[in-house]
C-alpha cells in the first residue's frame, strides 16, 4: 500500500443473501490528511463500505487497507488507527457526556489521567464545558451529535469515519458541526471519510468526492473538476406532460448542436449547452414548430447534482429529506408494551408541531438538566413537563418539607438549617441532651454545644468525656489531645510504666516499652519485631516524630534490651 494513502480499497465486494450486492467491485483511494465525501442516495452502498472499513461486517472479495493495515488480517489494529461515527448516535443517553467520553476511554484502555485530560480537552474544543455533567437527554440533537464525534476522537485517531454526520439536523446545527469537521482535517491533520446524501455538504466540506450508486464508484474529482466537467451551462425545461413529442423534440435540440447532452428526469429535460446566454432562445424558437409547451424554463452554472445526474441517471434532489429518530424510539416495541407516545411524555418529551418530539425535562431535571423540587408521591405518574406543580397540595415527604428544605441528615445541602438534634452549624441542641436519650444518639461525636451542656446531664460516652476531650485512640482528629497512656505527641505518659498495668491497656495503647526479657528472650511483640522495625502499621500520621524507643524513620533508639535489663 503506497504509503501516502490513509484507506486503499480494491475490487471491494459484499453480499447479502440471496443475491444482494451490496457493495459491487468498489474501488477507492483515499489520500493522508484528506477529506473525501461519498455522495449517494439511500441503499448505494456508503454505509455498508463503512462497516467493512471499520471491521464491523466482513465482505465477500477484495481488499482492504486502513493506515497501512490489512483490514481482513489485523482488525484490533484498525480498531485502534480509526474512529467512527455511525449513522445512529453510540452515546448512552442515561450518562452524562463526562461519563460517556470516560466509558470510551476506557474501552480503549487509556490511563486514567489521560482519558480526564483528554475529556476536557474534546468537551472545550466542542464547547461542551457547560453541559459536560448534565445527561444526554437533556442535550439538543446538534450537542449530541458532537459528543458523538467527541467519543470517537477519545483516543486520539489518525483517521476518522463520519458516516451522515449531520442527519436529521437543522441548518444552524449542521453549518456549526461543518466548521468542526474542517478543524478537526485543517488544524490536527485528520484523514476524514464522511458519507452523505447532501450536495452542499459535500461540495462545502470534501477535497474530493466520489459519486456512488448500486454499490459502486462512478466517478472521482474535486467538486470543481466534477462540475467543470459538464462543459458550459445547464438549462432546465419542465413539461406538464412527457411523451414521444417532447422527446423528439429534445433530440432535434441535440442533433442540431444546441445541445451537447440531453438528459430526462421525470416531466424535466436537462440541456447541457456551450452558451446558456446564447442557446435560450433557439432553445425557445424550436419549441413552437415541435408542438411543445414548455412550462418553466431555468438556467444556472452545473452543480453536484447535474454530475450525479449525468453518472447515474438521478438526482439527488429527489433523494426525500431524512430525520433522525429521536433516541427512546429505539426501545419501542422491545418489551414492556403501552403506548410509546404516551410513555415518551413520561420520558419528557412532548410532541411539536412538525410532529417531532421535543424534550422537555421529566419529574426530575428540567429541559436544561437541573433538578426539580422532588415530586409528591415517588410512586405517583410523573406529571407532563409543561405541568405546573400544585402547590397547596405539595406538603413534603419524608426527606423535605414543603419549602424544599431537607429533614433529617442526608447532605449537605446549601439549605441544611439543622435537625432535631443539632443546629445549622452542625452544633448539638440544649434540648437534646435529655436523661433518656437514645444510646444511638449519644454516640454522635463532640460538638462544640456539648462543652456547655449542663454537667449534671451530659456525662460523656464511650468516645468523650464530658469536655468533650476523646478517650482512647479514635483516630488522628486534628484536636487529638492525647489519651490515658498517650500525650497529643505519642509518647507514652510515664505513671503508665507501673508493673501493676491492665493487661488490657497494653493491648490497645500505641507501643510502649519493650516487655521485660533477656537477649534470648527477646522477640519482639505486637508493634515491632526484634530487629526493632515496626510491625503492622501504626498509623502514618504525618506528624509522626518517632517515640522514646524509635525514630520518626522506625529505628530503634539505642540498645532496648540493655534499656530493659536497666530498669530492671
Amino acid at each position: 500500500m503506497p504509503e501516502n494513502y490513509a484507506i486503499l480499497v480494491s475490487a471491494l465486494t459484499k453480499i447479502y443473501p440471496p443475491d444482494l450486492r451490496a457493495v459491487n467491485g468498489l474501488d477507492l483511494s483515499v489520500k493522508a490528511g484528506e477529506i473525501m465525501a461519498l455522495l449517494g442516495p439511500n441503499g448505494a452502498g456508503k454505509s455498508t463500505t463503512i462497516r467493512v472499513l471499520s471491521t464491523l461486517s466482513g465482505f465477500d472479495s477484495g481488499q482492504a487497507f486502513v493506515g497501512g493495515i490489512n483490514v481482513d488480517t489485523d482488525p484490533e489494529k484498525v480498531r485502534q488507527a480509526i474512529g467512527v461515527v455511525a449513522q445512529k448516535t453510540g452515546v448512552d443517553h442515561f450518562l452524562t457526556g463526562r461519563e460517556n467520553l470516560t466509558l470510551q476511554g476506557q474501552m480503549y484502555r487509556m490511563k486514567k489521567a489521560d482519558i480526564r485530560a483528554r475529556v476536557e480537552e474534546l468537551a472545550e474544543y466542542f464547547e461542551l464545558k457547560d453541559s459536560i455533567d448534565k445527561p444526554v437527554t437533556s442535550y439538543s440533537g446538534g450537542m449530541t451529535r458532537k459528543l458523538d464525534i467527541a467519543t470517537a476522537l477519545i483516543h486520539r485517531p489518525k483517521i476518522l469515519y463520519l458516516d451522515e454526520p449531520t442527519l436529521g439536523l437543522d441548518i444552524r446545527s449542521r453549518k456549526i458541526l461543518w466548521h468542526h469537521i474542517e478543524e478537526l482535517n485543517r488544524k490536527f491533520g485528520l484523514t476524514i471519510l464522511l458519507t452523505t446524501h447532501y450536495l452542499e455538504e459535500a461540495d462545502k466540506l470534501a477535497h474530493r468526492v466520489a459519486i456512488i450508486n448500486a454499490g459502486k464508484i462512478r466517478i472521482i474529482g474535486t467538486p470543481d473538476e466534477l462540475k467543470n466537467g459538464i462543459h458550459g451551462d445547464s438549462v432546465v425545461l419542465s413539461f406538464e406532460n412527457t411523451g414521444a413529442t417532447e422527446r423528439s423534440y429534445a433530440e432535434r435540440l441535440r442533433q442540431d448542436g444546441i445541445a451537447r447532452e440531453a438528459v430526462w428526469q421525470g416531466n424535466n429535460l436537462h440541456l447541457y449547452v456551450e452558451d446558456g446566454a446564447g442557446s435560450v432562445p433557439k432553445i425557445v424558437e424550436h419549441a413552437g414548430p415541435a408542438g411543445v409547451h414548455i412550462k418553466t424554463l431555468s438556467l444556472a452554472r452545473p452543480t453536484l447534482d447535474d454530475v450525479f445526474l449525468r453518472y447515474t441517471g438521478a438526482s439527488m434532489l429527489e433523494v426525500k429529506e431524512e430525520k433522525g429518530d429521536q433516541w427512546w424510539t429505539q426501545w419501542a416495541g422491545k418489551g414492556g408494551g403501552g403506548d410509546w407516545k404516551k410513555n415518551a411524555k413520561k420520558w419528557g418529551y412532548v410532541e411539536t408541531e412538525d410532529g417531532e418530539g421535543e424534550w422537555q425535562g421529566n419529574e426530575w431535571v428540567d429541559k436544561d438538566g437541573n433538578p426539580r423540587v422532588p415530586a409528591q408521591d415517588a410512586g405517583a405518574e410523573a406529571a407532563t413537563p409543561t405541568a405546573k406543580a400544585d402547590e397547596s397540595a405539595w406538603q413534603g415527604n419524608e426527606w423535605v418539607d414543603k419549602e424544599g428544605q431537607q429533614k433529617g441528615d442526608w447532605g449537605h445541602a446549601s439549605g441544611w438549617q439543622g435537625n432535631q438534634w443539632v443546629d445549622q452549624d452542625g452544633k448539638l441542641k440544649p434540648e437534646a441532651l435529655v436523661a433518656d436519650e437514645p444510646a444511638s444518639e449519644k454516640a454522635a461525636e463532640p460538638s462544640a454545644s456539648e462543652k456547655n451542656a449542663d454537667d449534671k446531664a451530659w456525662a460523656g460516652n464511650e468516645w468523650v468525656d464530658k469536655e468533650g476531650q476523646q478517650k482512647g485512640d479514635w483516630g488522628h482528629s486534628t484536636g487529638w489531645q492525647g489519651n490515658q497512656w498517650v500525650d497529643k505527641d505519642g509518647k507514652l505518659k510515664p505513671e503508665t510504666l507501673t508493673e501493676d498495668k491492665p493487661a488490657s491497656d497494653a493491648a490497645t495503647a500505641e507501643p510502649s516499652a519493650p516487655e521485660k526479657s533477656t537477649d534470648q528472650a527477646w522477640s519482639g511483640n505486637q508493634w515491632v519485631d526484634k530487629e526493632g522495625h515496626q510491625s503492622g502499621d501504626w498509623g502514618h500520621s504525618k506528624d509522626w516524630k518517632g517515640n522514646q524507643w524509635v525514630d520518626e524513620n522506625g529505628k530503634p533508639r539505642g540498645d532496648w534490651n540493655q534499656n530493659d535489663k536497666d530498669r530492671s
